[in-house]
C-alpha cells in the first residue's frame, strides 16, 4: 500500500511540474489571452478563434480573452497595445498585419517576450515577423493567409471571369507594407497577362473620388489587402453598383456585402485555424518552433444577385467553380 501511494505521489508531482512549466500557467486560473484587432471587419476572425478553441475542448473556465478593438484608429491601436502589455497576458493573438507589426515593434522596444499567434496575414517573413516559415524563431507564429502571393492569381481570375475588361483599377494602400507587396505581384501578373492596370492609393481620399469621376463600364476593380480598404467596402460596393463595374475582393464578407467576387481564405477560417497554434502554445510548445501554415482553404465566391445586376458577359465555365452567395436567384451552391 505504501508503495502504491509513493508512486501516486511521484506521478502527481511530475504532472504538476509539467503544468507549471507551461508558459503563463497559473494554478486554478484561466489562461489570459490578449486579442488585437484594428477594426470591426476582423471580428469574424475572433469568432473563428473562439469556435476553434471550443472544438478543441477548451471552456470559458480555461481561457479568458481580453479583446482590444481599435475601430480603424492606428493611434488607438498603439495605445491599446501598451495597455495590453501592462496586463502581461500569457499569449497574444493578432488578427492582421498592422496589429502584428505594431505589436512586434513594441515588444522589441521594451524587450518583452510573450508568445504571439497571428491569425492570418500575408508575407510574415517579408514583414520581418519570422525568420523562416518552417522554423519561425522568436515569439511569432501563425497563419500566412497567402493574400499577397495570390494577388496576381486574383487578377487572372477577374479578367478570366469577365473576358471583356479593358482596364482594371487596383485599389491598394501605400501606407501598408502587405498592400505594397501585393501591388508588386499584381504588376508582374498584369505584364504577363497583357492587362492594363491603374493603381489607386486608398490612403488618400483622391482614390475614391477619382474612381467616382472616371470609372466606367468595360473596366473593373481589384482590391488588395489593407484594413483601410476593408473599411471602405460599403463605399466600393455602392460605386460598383452605380457604375456597373465588376469588382474582385479577397474575402467572402465583401461578396456578401455586394461585390461580384472574391478569392482568398475567409476571416472565420483563419481564426479557426489559428486556434490550433494557441492550443499548442498553451500546452508548452514554443512559437518559434511551430512552422507557419498556409490557409486550410482558398475560396472562390460569387454574388449571384450582383452578377445578374451588372448585366455583362461572364465565363460560364469559371462560374461553375464558384460558391454562390444568394444562389436562390437562379439556383446554385451557397458557401
Amino acid at each position: 500500500m505504501k508503495t502504491k501511494w509513493y508512486f501516486f505521489f511521484l506521478t502527481t508531482v511530475a504532472v504538476s511540474a509539467i503544468l507549471y512549466a507551461f508558459p503563463g500557467f497559473k494554478a486554478n486560473e484561466p489562461a489570459e489571452i490578449g486579442v488585437l484587432m484594428i477594426g470591426e471587419n476582423r471580428l469574424e476572425k475572433f469568432t473563428g478563434l473562439e469556435n476553434g478553441l471550443k472544438d478543441l475542448g477548451y471552456s470559458n473556465k480555461e481561457i479568458h480573452f481580453t479583446v482590444k478593438n481599435a475601430r480603424d484608429d492606428e493611434e488607438l491601436l498603439d495605445k491599446q497595445i501598451e495597455d495590453l502589455l501592462q496586463t502581461a497576458p500569457d499569449l497574444i493573438v493578432t488578427l492582421g498585419a498592422i496589429e502584428s507589426q505594431r505589436l512586434k515593434a513594441e515588444l522589441d522596444k521594451k524587450k518583452i517576450t510573450i508568445p504571439v499567434v497571428f491569425a492570418g496575414l500575408a508575407a510574415p517573413k517579408e514583414l520581418g515577423l519570422i525568420k523562416d516559415y518552417k522554423s519561425p524563431g522568436g515569439m511569432f507564429t501563425g497563419i500566412n493567409n497567402y493574400h499577397a502571393s495570390i494577388s496576381g492569381k486574383r487578377l487572372e481570375m477577374l479578367t478570366s471571369l469577365v473576358p471583356n475588361i479593358k482596364k482594371v483599377h487596383v485599389i491598394y494602400d501605400s501606407k501598408i507594407d502587405v498592400s505594397k507587396l501585393s501591388l508588386k505581384e499584381t504588376r508582374i501578373a498584369a505584364n504577363a497577362l497583357g492587362v492594363e492596370i491603374a493603381p489607386c492609393d486608398a490612403s488618400s481620399k483622391e482614390c475614391m473620388d477619382r474612381l467616382w469621376r472616371t470609372g466606367k463600364q468595360g473596366e473593373a476593380i481589384l482590391i488588395l489587402p489593407s484594413f483601410r480598404i476593408e473599411s471602405l467596402t460599403e463605399d466600393i460596393v455602392k460605386l460598383t453598383e452605380e457604375k456597373k463595374i465588376p469588382a474582385m475582393g479577397l474575402y467572402d464578407f465583401e461578396v456578401k456585402m455586394g461585390l461580384l467576387a472574391s478569392y482568398g481564405s475567409s476571416f472565420h477560417s483563419q481564426g479557426y485555424q489559428a486556434a490550433r497554434f494557441v492550443s499548442l502554445i498553451l500546452q508548452g510548445n514554443k512559437p518559434g518552433e511551430l512552422p507557419v501554415e498556409l490557409p486550410d482553404g482558398i475560396r472562390f465566391v460569387v454574388n449571384q444577385q450582383t452578377k445578374d445586376a451588372l448585366g455583362i458577359r461572364y465565363n460560364e465555365d469559371l462560374l461553375k467553380l464558384a460558391e454562390l452567395v444568394h444562389p436562390d436567384v437562379q439556383g446554385g451552391r451557397n458557401p
